[in-house]
């Protein structure tokens, strides 16, 4: 999940009802008598399909074994590429299964589908293997293990269809599936990783041809000239489009990418007209998309006219309106110029409260992390935040601040809740991650204290949480916590570990506290642990504790344990010192 973009009322978000899988509604419209939309299967070859997805979702002992698997499909669709494909689950089954295809499979999809690509860029289900064929192409004709005439054969096989659709545009840039073939022939001409289909390609620092980057740069010299330009980023389908060519334009044409964002800004996102209202940029979602492309890919200094003709001065509203904050937390991610984020930053501060009720916590993480990386405002970050809280003043109520941070609800709220469940509480994802982040700020002094003040108990609960064993975590690695402090809070758990070691988040937190002790408390530790009821070797999590610090060998002999213990550190150095 990207925590970045995602709200803070996830516990108040309804259960949403999970769809059935494919295969499940697959096998239940087969049974109806109903073969899938599009052609029309034969019974005996729709149930085959059925069966095959089925057994491909089982998985495979080896990825030979799903390469044979694949072929011995693929020739029960011999000579009927083009049906199986324009079928629901036959397309399923395809496009599933190309990525394993052997190249003599490759060659009769290839000129099946060659031979009809204007009817097949549009149909429902036979586009999604036309795309599967221009990602397998691409990648193969940048293959160096591939024989150069096959890496010819498929390298021209995406030019086709790259050239077709460029010389169709005005067809099939308005149409769904013609539109997505388009994006799919973009991003693979250049290797770009984006989307399902391109999951497996981490590669982007191949050679590519130069028949390939002069196709791309031909896209957006054509559209830029398009007198309906502006009309195209203000639809779903065409601004997905322009999206995906800004981020090509930024590989191969930075002149050509800074006229799109200069003819975006001038004509798209600001106005002339009337100053007291938002942009036009945030006036539909499909600009605000673009938009957040804008920010990711511009040079420091667009990015910074995009900043100031867009932003400031709106940062209040845009940040408290649900269909904008995720534009906010965007500029503020993609930011790399100080003086932009602490202008930024300055707008903002005051208004931390007001963004916190309308729920738009995804801001305030951006912000932490903005600090962070940019090693400024931190101070001022913590003491907004404590007073969005209301637990800045009195001084008392800062102790209180790590839970309302957790929880992400005001001092007084947090006081009504028991903490007796605590380590079984949905905490607040956003506020768990805020608090982690402040952790690892150059003076985190004012949280550290506040866990330190925190009851046992409630330390307890809160180490043994799915999301809280992450701050144990944080603290003891947090540079700037002192060692004193990290000592303090080892210390304070002190009769607590058995307790820790039992449950699998709490383990989490014995192992962060386990290695930031000394010997004096690692001894300390191993002493409660032999003396008080050891059932808590037996569970799950426990058994790997015990493991981990050997407890066998200290109950046997202490003096034995101390030394494996002391040889065990000094690897450690030796090896960090290797690795330096």
């Amino acid at each position: 999940m990207d925590s970045n973009s995602t709200n803070s009322n996830t516990n108040n978000r309804p259960n949403r009802k999970r769809k059935k899988s494919f295969v499940k509604n697959a096998r239940k419209y087969g049974k109806k008598g109903q073969y899938g939309r599009g052609s029309q299967l034969e019974e005996d070859t729709y149930h085959y399909f059925v069966r095959i997805l089925e057994s491909f979702k089982e998985g495979f002992e080896s990825d030979e074994d799903k390469i044979i698997f694949a072929n011995n499909v693929f020739e029960q669709t011999d000579a009927k590429e083009v049906h199986c494909s324009c079928n629901q689950v036959g397309c399923r089954v395809i496009e599933t299964l190309l990525p394993f295809a052997n190249d003599e499979v490759m060659k009769k999809f290839i000129a099946a589908f060659g031979d009809d690509l204007r009817q097949l860029c549009s149909d429902r289900f036979a586009s999604h293997v036309l795309e599967s064929l221009v990602v397998q192409s691409c990648s193969r004709a940048l293959d160096d293990k591939q024989d150069n005439d096959l890496r010819n054969y498929y390298k021209d096989f995406a030019m086709k269809v790259s050239k077709f659709l460029l010389n169709n545009l005005e067809d099939f840039i308005w149409d769904t599936y013609g539109n997505h073939i388009i994006r799919t022939c973009l991003i693979n001409l250049l290797q770009i990783p984006s989307g399902k289909l391109n999951t497996e390609k981490t590669d982007v620092k191949k050679e590519l041809p130069d028949e390939f980057v002069e196709i791309v740069k031909e896209y957006g010299q054509r559209i830029i000239s398009w007198p309906q330009f502006n009309e195209l980023c203000i639809t779903d389908l065409t601004s997905g489009f322009l999206q995906e060519l800004l981020k090509c334009l930024k590989k191969v044409d930075s002149k050509l990418l800074k006229t799109y964002l200069k003819k975006m800004l001038t004509e798209v996102f600001t106005t002339e007209e009337d100053s007291k209202s938002l942009p036009p940029a945030f006036g539909s979602q499909p600009i605000i998309l673009l938009m957040e492309t804008a920010l990711q890919i511009s040079s420091e200094k667009v990015f910074s006219k995009l900043y100031k003709a867009c932003f400031a001065g709106n940062l209040e509203k845009l940040s408290t309106t649900r269909s904008t904050n995720f534009a906010v937390q965007r500029l503020i991610q993609y930011c790399s110029v100080k003086e932009d984020f602490e202008a930024t930053f300055d707008e903002l501060a005051e208004h931390f409260k007001r963004i916190i009720e309308v729920g738009h916590s995804g801001i305030i993480l951006a912000l932490a992390e903005a600090c962070k990386r940019h090693s400024t405002k931190q101070g001022s970050f913590v003491q907004n935040l404590m007073k969005a809280f209301d637990c800045f003043e009195p001084e008392e109520r800062q102790n209180a601040f790590v839970l309302c941070l957790s929880r992400f609800v005001a001092f007084e709220e947090n006081a009504k809740k028991s903490n007796e469940n605590l380590q079984k509480e949905k905490l607040n994802l956003h506020g768990t991650l805020i608090l982690q982040k402040i952790l690892d700020y150059n003076k985190p002094i004012k949280v550290v204290n506040a866990i330190l003040n925190l009851d046992q108990t409630v330390l307890l609960n809160l180490f043994s949480n799915v999301m809280g064993s992450h701050i144990a975590d944080s603290y003891v690695k947090g540079t700037f916590v002192g060692e004193k402090s990290k000592e303090r809070l080892v210390r304070k758990m002190m009769g607590a570990y058995r307790d820790l070691a039992f449950g699998k988040h709490g383990s989490r937190s014995f192992e962060a506290l386990w290695h930031a002790a000394n010997m004096k408390c690692k001894l300390l530790i191993m002493d409660e642990l032999s003396h008080k009821d050891g059932s808590w070797v037996n569970s799950d999590f426990g058994k790997i504790i015990s493991q981990k610090i050997n407890f066998s060998t200290y109950k046997r002999n202490k003096e034995d344990w101390k030394n494996s213990l002391n040889n065990g550190n000094k690897c450690e150095e030796i090896f960090a010192d290797v690795l330096k």
